[in-house]
């Protein structure tokens, strides 16, 4: 059995209040910011990678912080809570929507992402920032050409914008296959992110590595106990509800008509 690591890496979307499972309200992100601050080890995504592909032995609470989409507030809510506490992160940007509004999903809510001129006084300061596609599309829904399109225009256009090498990918709605997998290392050196929820563990696979959403943990107490393992065991019965959910949003897409199917298979699963 693979031994599970001490080492978690968390996913945001929007730093906002909302009923989206997307928002985490600013003071909420404050609270939990400096309680990693004080009571855990964050290091950035390429660091956290290193040790695992050398197996190299990881400080005790390493934690890794990751934003999905580039909404506008983390440019105006996260960032500066992340530059007080001296804390970094990578921001995984749809580079087709920088600038502009969210529109791919009812979830995106319709939300602004950040410009480019945001997004470059960001890498100036520190942050990185990774590829979320272009388009945000479902990438096991394209064909290999459409795939090659997302992968590698994402990839140049971002450092075109911001000057620095990307290496790591983040797979729209956490969705992907073999054939998506594979081609993804053709593109990014560092690896990809995946939305299974749970700790790293050893030999662990560098292009789905797992990560806990923020909307699993907004209550503080849950947060605080993210190193337990009655955490775990909690993560464990969230896989198997959003898995039992998959299935049954699976099977009912089956039984559609073709057009219903095709207009549904940018929906498969549960955060974006």
């Amino acid at each position: 059995m693979t031994r599970t690591l001490d080492a978690v890496i968390l996913t945001y979307h929007s730093i906002s209040k909302g009923p989206s499972p997307l928002c985490i309200p600013p003071d909420v992100f404050a609270g939990q910011m400096s309680w990693l601050k004080a009571n855990a080890h964050v290091v950035p995504l390429t660091v956290l990678v290193e040790s695992l592909a050398h197996d190299q032995p990881m400080p005790q609470r390493t934690v890794a912080l990751t934003f999905d989409d580039g909404f506008a507030d983390f440019y105006t809510e996260a960032a500066p809570t992340l530059r007080r506490l001296e804390l970094t992160a990578v921001v995984f940007l749809p580079a087709a929507h920088c600038g502009r509004i969210a529109s791919w999903d009812v979830q995106a809510g319709g939300r602004p992402l950040m410009s480019w001129a945001q997004i470059r006084e960001l890498a100036a300061q520190g942050l990185s920032f990774g590829s979320h596609s272009m388009t945000h599309p479902a990438l096991i829904s394209l064909t290999d050409t459409e795939l090659a399109y997302e992968l590698a225009e994402s990839k140049r256009s971002i450092e075109a914008e911001i000057g620095q090498d990307v290496r790591f990918f983040c797979y729209p709605y956490g969705c992907f296959d073999e054939r998506t997998r594979r081609a993804v290392t053709s593109y990014y050196s560092g690896g990809a992110c995946s939305t299974n929820p749970r700790a790293l563990a050893r030999a662990e696979d560098l292009f789905t590595l797992p990560r806990i959403d923020a909307h699993y943990v907004r209550n503080f107490a849950m947060f605080r106990s993210i190193f337990t393992g009655r955490f775990r065991l909690y993560l464990c019965a969230r896989r198997f509800m959003r898995n039992l959910g998959l299935w049954i949003r699976s099977t009912k897409r089956a039984h559609k008509h073709p057009f219903q199917r095709f207009m549904d298979r940018s929906d498969p699963g549960f955060i974006a």
